[in-house]
């Protein structure tokens, strides 16, 4: 019989060759996931928000603990698929399967919004669960195919680290777009609407900002959509005040606050000025590109918030920067949770 011989060489030389490349862009897109869900996860333990009620999507009608669990889960899964593609059948099995069940509430969130959304707001709403869809969907192509033979091979871990920063932003571009539709007014009888104030310009007066914001204020104050005007910020507080005096808001109505220098501390005040749970409930009044981080902080500092963009006639100047800038500022928020985790972790053992 004739010795079957191996060429060990050439087979090291055939493992050895660079993967596909839509590989390590689907192992990139598995790592900005199990970051984002990660991050996610220490928010819940930090803040004590609710694991159902994700940055991703909703999962309810799942408990508490199992939104943790499918969150925890998920993100180690995605972690070990982005670290080794070739993941053992049931570690493979268990992987996809938490993909799915994220693509499926993704796609029951755009089944929702094609029924109850208006049409001049469907697409909007439509772009944050359709683009976290995607994203998932670039993981599950990675993950079905991970072990097959034209998988084999080592991924460049540029275009990994690459795919993952962009999955990181994608995330937040599309957060940042869909969320700056305003919210549906609350029916019942709001306690009070917070105007977020900004930078007031060398001449005094207010900015076009600000007068969008104290307008959009005003006018809620005089639908009775809230009992009080809280105007929180810095040194534009009196000048908006006096925008307020003058849209005709009764002086007894107006509150303010110049202790505030950003969006969380603005919120922390209101928050504190809260009286029960009947109290929590807030307006905030903002920018279109600022309301997603202020939900996200509202949530935090435990308010119902109904955050409303405030009314523009065109476009800021810069608005594009502002943008830019909003997306940096969402990115940082979201780390916040697990920098002061981090931070105020008791020390290990002394050795």
């Amino acid at each position: 019989m004739t010795e079957l011989k191996t060429d060990v060489p050439a087979l090291k030389r055939f493992t050895n060759l660079p993967a596909p490349g839509w590989l390590a862009v689907s192992r990139g897109a598995g790592f900005g996931l199990a970051i984002l869900l990660g991050l996610n996860l220490m928010e819940v333990f930090v803040h004590s928000t609710s694991a159902v009620e994700n940055w991703l999507t909703d999962l309810r009608p799942l408990s508490q603990a199992m939104g943790i669990t499918v969150l925890a889960m998920a993100s180690t899964s995605l972690l070990m698929f982005g670290m080794r593609p070739a993941l053992p059948g049931p570690v493979q099995f268990a992987t996809f399967l938490f993909v799915a069940i994220f693509t499926g509430f993704c796609g029951r969130e755009l089944w929702q919004i094609s029924r109850i959304a208006s049409e001049p707001d469907r697409t909007t709403a439509m772009i944050q669960p359709l683009g976290i869809l995607m994203l998932f969907a670039v993981s599950a192509v990675g993950i079905l195919a991970g072990n097959s033979h034209a998988a084999r091979g080592h991924s460049s871990w540029i275009a990994i680290f690459v795919s993952t920063v962009l999955t990181i932003l994608c995330f937040a571009i599309v957060t940042i777009q869909s969320g700056g539709l305003s919210d549906v007014k609350p029916s019942e009888f709001g306690p009070k609407v917070l105007v977020i104030g900004g930078q007031l310009p060398a001449n005094g007066k207010l900015s076009e900002e600000l007068t969008d914001r104290v307008t959009t204020g005003c006018r809620l104050i005089k639908e009775k959509s809230g009992d009080r005007l809280l105007l929180v910020g810095g040194s534009e507080i009196q000048a908006m005040k006096s925008f307020a005096l003058e849209s005709n808001v009764p002086e007894e109505k107006i509150e303010v606050n110049s202790e505030s220098g950003d969006i969380e501390s603005a919120i922390r005040i209101a928050a504190s000025a809260t009286d029960g749970e009947s109290d929590k409930k807030v307006i905030i009044v903002s920018h279109w590109f600022e309301l997603a981080r202020i939900r996200i902080a509202a949530k935090r500092a435990g308010l119902q918030v109904t955050a409303v963009a405030a009314e523009q006639k065109h476009a800021l100047f810069n608005q594009n920067l502002r943008v830019a800038r909003e997306v940096v500022l969402l990115l940082k928020s979201l780390c916040q949770p697990t920098v002061a985790y981090l931070r105020n972790s008791p020390a290990g053992p002394a050795r």
